[in-house]
C-alpha cells in the first residue's frame, strides 16, 4: 500500500504531460554540468534536425534524423525518468546527473515524438539547475 500512492501520483504527473497541460516551465535531464547559472556562451540544446544536419555526438532515430532533446513539464518527472535515462545511455551509471529549467514553452515548444515522450522543437537555452545529483544514484 505504501508504494501504491508514489505510483498513482507518478502516474498523474505524466498522465498531465501527454495532455500538454503543463505551466511549470520545461526541463530536461542531462550528465552534463552547465554550471548554476549558464553562462551566454552555452550553445542552445538541440531540437529537431533532418537526417544530414546531425552533428556527431547525438543519438539518431532509424532513418538518420535526431528528434529533438528530450523534454519533460516538471522537475519531479526529468527525475522520474533517471532509470530509462540509464538504459538509453543518455546519462551513465554512477556518474553525476543534472536537471535544468529550459527558456522554453510548454507545449508551443516541444511536440510528442512517441507517447509520453516529449522533445524539443527547436533549440533552447539553459536557464537555472534545478537539481543536482553528484554520485549518479
Amino acid at each position: 500500500m505504501k508504494l501504491a500512492l508514489p505510483l498513482i501520483l507518478l502516474a498523474a504527473l505524466l498522465a498531465g504531460c501527454k495532455r500538454q497541460d503543463c505551466t511549470d516551465g520545461v526541463f530536461v535531464l542531462t550528465g552534463q554540468d552547465y554550471g548554476d547559472a549558464p553562462a551566454a556562451n552555452v550553445a542552445p540544446l538541440p531540437g529537431r534536425l533532418p537526417a544530414g544536419q546531425v552533428p556527431a555526438g547525438l543519438q539518431l532515430a532509424s532513418d538518420g534524423h535526431y528528434p529533438g532533446t528530450k523534454a519533460y513539464c516538471s522537475v519531479l518527472a526529468a527525475h522520474s525518468d533517471y532509470s530509462d535515462a540509464l538504459k538509453g545511455n543518455r546519462l551513465q551509471r554512477g556518474q553525476p546527473w543534472f536537471v535544468y529549467r529550459l527558456d522554453a514553452r510548454w507545449p508551443q515548444d516541444v511536440y510528442p515524438y512517441h507517447e509520453a515522450d516529449w522533445r524539443l522543437k527547436a533549440p533552447a537555452r539553459l536557464l537555472k539547475k534545478e537539481e543536482s545529483h553528484g554520485s549518479g544514484n
